[in-house]
């Protein structure tokens, strides 16, 4: 089941983006880095700078940057509509505290641990 859910799940059907980027290509190196910080700031950092390139999909309009859109897009995709529903994790549904935006954090649920281990030799 993981496995149709990343190569043949489409992670875009139905939702607002006009955008048809694919993420999937990502997902390990996503996965990784948001377990550690549980940060989707901090995860959108880190994919701009490990994926530079991938920011050129995105035109620059008057209403999002293309920084804001792959941000937008991560958590849309990636966060919401894989890891979220597969149950790997959670999303604070809050987005403001008193008319101010707070950063994104999720929390790592058990399944996410029992199915995936990252090691690092140094």
């Amino acid at each position: 089941m993981l496995e149709a859910a990343i190569s043949k799940y489409n992670w875009g059907y139905l939702d607002r983006f006009e955008y048809d980027i694919d993420l999937r290509p990502f997902w390990l190196f996503m996965l990784w880095r948001i377990q550690s910080p549980n940060s989707v700031d901090q995860l959108v950092e880190e994919v701009m700078t490990a994926f530079p390139d991938l920011l050129l999909a995105f035109p620059t309009d008057d209403y999002f940057s293309p920084e804001r859109s792959l941000s937008m897009l991560i958590e849309s995709r990636f966060i919401e509509r894989f890891l979220q529903f597969w149950g790997f994790l959670i999303i604070e549904p809050r987005r403001y505290k008193d008319a101010e935006p707070i950063g994104r954090v999720v929390k790592v649920q058990p399944l996410l641990k029992q199915t995936f281990q990252f090691t690092i030799n140094a």
